[in-house]
């Protein structure tokens, strides 16, 4: 199937329908072995995709900061949140980061066990074509028609083996990390490479980047959102749907993708982009489920050790990630954040430019967490410092550049902590009456 002359939403589609067919394919044992290595993920296959809420969602995006600005909050996918969804909530203290490197050419194919004698021009721009895989490993037929090109030794078994790894290769290509054209960026064999072969790394901080890097590029006018756009809808759809009772639903790992739809069945969306656009300007902070009753109550990563932020590293640039700012989300109490243009912390990943892995595995490895146990009485409100409602409105507009004249403030650890302690006693004085 010849679709270089396709526009790129339909090669898009294609892939997408294509990647459908050749999971059906895969037999039991191949698709349990898949599911081992990606986790919860495989299922944002089920998910509709909500195309006019992303769009609307990136109105409200601040690129300064990294968040949501609405008409009294902020908000902002969380590294927990993210990895309670695909990684079914594991200890983020315990996993190590993945830093996705572009392989050589020749060790790509090599990745893939496809002959190097292979064209090297089937990779341009640090990318193949989807069906450069499909066509190989999607049907046996793949392994008659291009045995000459696959260093198989005529060993199906074996070619069996690599169509399971060049599947979650096109997965997380093609519905994670995805990219406007609709290749396969070879970084995925990389990341690949590494879920099938180590433990105790985590997916969430690509990501999350990702997710932050293409709103910001949707922010500065890029019609596509080159990012998980389906756990962006799910997550922000969990935010929305409001009870007026905290929702939980335990702290035992489970899986949150399948069960998403169940979850959310009652919350009535909106259609069209005008729509959600008008709804969105007018939401306040008492609409706002602001601890999603999955999350588990577990330690949370509140800053560096030295700034309010931590830079985490993605497939395609390195984004600055400020919890400080939606301790809410996580069931904290909300105080007054720190306050710095985090756009210059911003660093694109050209093939040609050094990979800065240093300075983000230093601000990994000195993260401050707040503790199990530290979270707000009531952790459905929201609560917050009497003195975030003032400074949210001298806050700029998420189009206006940040006030140069408000002076830095310094790390907020023991403001925190005092805040938290003062919430804890009266909780415990209310439950006493």
């Amino acid at each position: 199937m010849n679709t270089i002359q396709d526009p790129p939403e339909v090669v898009r589609e294609q892939a997408q329908l294509h990647l459908r067919m050749w999971w059906n394919d895969l037999d039991e044992d191949g698709q349990k072995w898949v599911k081992k290595q990606l986790g919860a993920l495989i299922n944002i296959f089920e998910i509709k995709p909500r195309e006019d809420l992303i769009k609307a969602l990136v109105t409200f995006w601040d690129l300064v900061h990294n968040v949501f600005s609405f008409s009294d909050f902020e908000i902002t996918p969380t590294l927990e949140e993210m990895a309670r969804y695909i990684e079914f909530g594991r200890d983020l203290r315990k996993q190590q980061l993945i830093f996705p490197r572009a392989p050589s050419v020749h060790k790509f194919f090599d990745l893939l066990n496809i002959s190097k004698q292979t064209n090297k021009e089937r990779v341009s721009n640090e990318c193949c074509a989807f069906h450069f895989l499909y066509f190989r490993f999607r049907h046996s037929a793949g392994f008659e028609t291009h045995e000459k090109c696959l260093s198989n030794k005529q060993d199906k078994g074996l070619w069996q083996i690599y169509r399971q790894f060049a599947f979650i290769m096109a997965f997380l290509g093609i519905m994670v990390f995805l990219n406007e054209k609709g290749t396969v960026d070879i970084r995925m064999a990389r990341i690949a490479q590494i879920l099938t072969t180590k433990e105790d790394h985590t997916l969430a901080p690509l990501v999350l980047v990702d997710i932050y890097r293409a709103l910001t590029l949707c922010k500065a006018g890029a019609q596509f959102v080159e990012g998980c756009s389906i756990l962006l809808q799910m997550w922000l759809i969990e935010h929305l749907r409001h009870h007026p009772k905290f929702m939980s639903y335990g702290s035992i790992p489970g899986n949150f993708i399948t069960s998403y739809e169940e979850r959310v069945k009652d919350y009535n969306a909106l259609e069209g982009f005008e729509e959600w656009v008008s709804h969105l300007k007018v939401l306040n902070a008492g609409q706002v489920e602001w601890t999603i009753g999955w999350l588990p109550r577990i330690e949370a990563i509140y800053m560096n050790a030295t700034k309010g932020y931590l830079r985490l590293m993605g497939v395609r640039s390195i984004q600055p990630y400020a919890p400080q700012r939606v301790l809410r989300q996580l069931g904290r109490y909300q105080i007054v954040p720190e306050d710095e243009d985090l756009s210059t912390q911003v660093i694109e990943l050209h093939p040609e430019a050094a990979f800065p892995e240093a300075i983000v595995q230093h601000d990994w490895n000195s993260c401050r967490y707040l503790k199990n146990g530290t979270q707000v009485p009531d952790i459905a409100k929201g609560e917050v410092d009497s003195n975030y409602a003032a400074w949210f409105e001298k806050m700029p507009c998420v189009n206006n550049e940040p006030d140069p004249e408000r002076p830095a403030k310094r790390p907020h650890v023991q403001a925190f902590d005092d805040k938290i302690q003062e919430r804890l006693a009266w909780g415990e004085k209310e439950k006493e009456i």
